[in-house]
């Protein structure tokens, strides 16, 4: 004779339903999202940048950089002033946990912001608008894989992975030199010291924008991530407002032709209707 499996009390039939009413319940005393309403109260929105990371942030005032001019379109749009906080740790690393950075100083983080798990972890961030990662610049049809001789390196104002860039180059056995600026770096292309060059993408495109050299940005195994604007957890009502005015102006042009104002390719710009750009997932590479 088979066993008899115990009676199942009644009251644990309920007991998934009584915790979703318990979850619904405790979520109703927590205060209410007045993000938005707050910015909207004031009409003035607080933005942190970096100091100078061009072409997003540059020291040129007709040209005062691609995030900078979005940054000033979306508010424009909203009826908002905008209040730049400058802050210096931005640009040189792409860890928001570094920058020191208060919910006091800032509603909105904008100017390079890596679309990155680490950051995800600390900031809510619209869909990438901009690609970046580490890039070649040479002849045309040149590569990593067809260079003969050194190849000129710049790291730039950037926190990506410098490390795992020298492990790759060096797996190629491409000799390299380190360059001082993005000046050198172009002279010593010009003039026949490299014959190739590496460095930040955006940077690339904007040191190299009158120039017959090409760029392409470098993907897998280098890292190429894309770049959005940041929120503090939970300003949510905010954040829609924005990635809603973002839309409307990928639709109308405006975020093309800030990119125009900048010498910033097409190819770089992340269009919220690409579904890796949707989902801030990587690009594959272009090259190699």
């Amino acid at each position: 004779m088979a066993p008899v499996a115990p009676a199942r009390h009644p009251v644990l039939d309920f007991a998934p339903l009584a915790l979703v009413f318990g979850f619904l319940f405790a979520v109703s005393f927590l205060p209410p999202d007045t993000s938005k309403s707050e910015v909207d109260r004031f009409s003035r929105i607080s933005v942190c940048m970096p100091s100078l990371y061009p072409p997003l942030v540059t020291a040129e005032s007709a040209t005062p950089g691609f995030d900078v001019d979005l940054v000033h379109a979306i508010a424009e749009r909203n009826g908002w002033r905008v209040n730049v906080v400058s802050n210096s740790a931005m640009g040189r690393d792409f860890n928001p946990r570094h920058w020191r950075i208060t919910r006091a100083q800032c509603q909105m983080l904008a100017g390079g912001i890596a679309n990155t798990q680490t950051t995800s972890s600390f900031l809510d961030l619209t869909a990438p608008y901009l690609m970046t990662g580490w890039a070649f610049v040479g002849a045309s049809g040149e590569t990593l894989d067809t260079v003969r001789g050194p190849v000129g390196f710049h790291s730039g104002m950037t926190g990506l992975d410098r490390i795992g860039l020298g492990q790759y180059l060096r797996q190629k056995r491409l000799e390299v030199a380190v360059t001082e600026d993005a000046k050198a770096l172009r002279a010593g292309l010009e003039g026949n010291v490299y014959s190739g060059a590496v460095t930040e993408a955006l940077s690339a495109r904007q040191v190299f924008a009158d120039s017959a050299y090409e760029t392409a940005l470098l993907g897998t195994p280098l890292q190429s991530f894309g770049l959005g604007i940041g929120f503090w957890k939970g300003d949510l009502t905010l954040k829609q407002a924005v990635e809603e005015t973002l839309l409307d102006m990928w639709r109308d042009g405006t975020v093309a032709t800030i990119a125009a104002r900048y010498d910033i390719d097409a190819d770089l710009l992340c269009n919220p209707s690409e579904p890796e750009c949707a989902t801030g997932a990587e690009r594959p590479p272009e090259t190699e």
